[in-house]
């Protein structure tokens, strides 16, 4: 027994003092595009399920008047996402909304005019961003738009109207009718992304009131213009002049 011990033991040790080095490095870029020819089985594989994607992605939801994009200090398209996300985070969170806000960044495409399709939205918000409501005081609402407002004029929000001289916020007032007082409170949907402190938000990580809805932005957009479809109704959105700038 004491002699397959040292045995064990002593192979251990050459074992720990065997190592491993790299004898050789090789890379090659591999293009993979249209003149990659497709691998037929893959292909006939994939047919249900391109079917059936295909089918979600191309079902209309809503009709646009006319082709929407994105910019600053304010578009169209920048109103009517706002306004989208707030009236379905309400609905989400069971509770009133004050205030909505979209990360124009995270805004990747436009809309086209005509028929508006689950994939158009998506080409919209790629990203699996979920629903966070945080509730900030008057005074950090004030700090949470005049910081997005510094970034370019990229403010993208719902249920307020806010005028900006030389990237500041001046002056803010809720389209429900509340005054922004600084020590009282207010709900503001946004992404996981901002409320995490995402595009220098950091100051948003250390709100004490969150609440994570589990509810992806996306599905509140497509969610909202399926409810319009539905209704029989034509979008046809202008930029109302929400931001001001001085």
């Amino acid at each position: 027994m004491k002699k397959l011990l040292l045995f064990v033991g002593l192979l251990t040790a050459v074992s720990c003092q065997r190592g491993f080095h790299v004898a050789r490095q090789q890379s090659a870029r591999l293009a993979v595009d249209a003149a990659v020819p497709a691998d037929s089985s893959t292909v006939r594989w994939l047919a249900p399920y391109k079917q059936k994607l295909d089918q979600t992605m191309n079902m209309p939801l809503v009709t646009i008047g006319e082709r929407l994009e994105k910019s600053t200090p304010e578009s169209a398209l920048d109103d009517l996402l706002a306004d989208a996300l707030l009236a379905q985070a309400a609905k989400q969170y069971g509770k009133a909304i004050d205030v909505s806000h979209l990360n124009y960044g995270g805004i990747r495409n436009g809309l086209p005019a005509g028929a508006v399709t689950t994939g158009n939205l998506f080409e919209v918000m790629p990203f699996d961003n979920q629903l966070v409501v945080l509730t900030l005081t008057g005074a950090q609402l004030m700090q949470f738009l005049t910081y997005f407002a510094a970034n370019d004029n990229a403010l993208v929000v719902g249920g307020v109207r806010v005028r900006v001289h030389d990237k500041a916020v001046t002056s803010a007032t809720l389209t429900n009718g509340r005054a922004i007082v600084p020590d009282q409170t207010y709900t503001v949907a946004m992404s996981d992304y901002v409320a995490n402190g995402g595009g220098g938000a950091d100051f948003l990580k250390t709100i004490a009131q969150r609440d994570n809805v589990n509810y992806l932005i996306r599905d509140a957009l497509i969610e909202y213009f399926r409810e319009l479809g539905k209704a029989g109704k034509t979008i046809t959105p202008q930029a109302d002049g929400r931001i001001t700038l001085e």
